[in-house]
């Protein structure tokens, strides 16, 4: 009887998480729905939207055509903000404008990523990603480095399929589509020693080079950017 009852416990728990799924996904393809009538006076079907989230979902794959509609299906599903903001632009950026547009709501977060590296540590992986913090700095000196808490699960394709390595003069490379949870934000100032002299014979000064913000959170889906 005790069994039977842990084993009825367990369906109707399973039964539950499938049905929230479910209305999820509902949600989101009549979001989409709605986006493509709003947008374009085109009416699609809900089982259209579907199939639409359902393929970008199973092949992760994006054409260069499908930028818009890509973002479009990742808004429906994850109902995002982008970073960086249009506010960021043409102006100094001060660190609490940064730490409250990431962290002053419960919204997802969705950026265009460079990768810098994947580290693991006692079985907790974090995927780490370069964003620009103004979209004019192609060269990305201003940095917005994140740090993404995942599993391996998560990164898979990342791991087994790195994206090609470029020069460092080539500057930003647009590598993935990232919807994150942010947690976190700290300003980092880094130093560098140089001499005013070409001999090197004066004085070293010491000079603030980049500033970069490590922004800490959860990894929620990659796709890669199209090429």
């Amino acid at each position: 009887m005790k069994k039977f009852i842990t084993m009825s416990i367990v369906l109707i728990c399973i039964t539950v998480f499938n049905s929230c799924n479910f209305n999820q996904e509902e949600k989101a393809a009549e979001r989409y729905r709605d986006m493509v009538k709003s947008s374009t006076g085109k009416t699609i079907s809900i089982d259209e939207a579907t199939e639409m989230l359902e393929k970008l979902e199973n092949e992760k794959n994006v054409k260069s055509g499908e930028i818009e509609q890509t973002m479009n299906l990742l808004k429906a599903k994850y109902e995002y903000k982008i970073f960086p903001p249009d506010e960021f632009q043409g102006k100094m950026i001060f660190t609490i404008l940064v730490k409250d547009y990431l962290l002053k709501d419960e919204n997802n977060i969705l950026f265009i990523g460079q990768l810098d590296d994947i580290t693991s540590e006692e079985g907790q992986f974090t995927i780490q990603l370069l964003s620009q913090l103004q979209l004019s700095d192609w060269r990305g000196r201003k940095k917005a480095h994140f740090n993404l808490r995942c599993s391996r699960e998560d990164i898979e394709s990342v791991i087994t399929n790195p994206p090609s390595e470029f020069p460092a003069e080539s500057g930003f490379q647009k590598q993935y589509f990232v919807i994150c949870k942010i947690h976190d934000l700290r300003k980092v100032t880094t130093f560098s020693q140089f001499n005013y002299d070409h001999e090197k014979t004066g004085s070293e000064v010491l000079i603030d080079a980049q500033n970069e913000y490590q922004i800490e959170g959860d990894l929620i889906e990659i796709i890669p950017y199209p090429r």
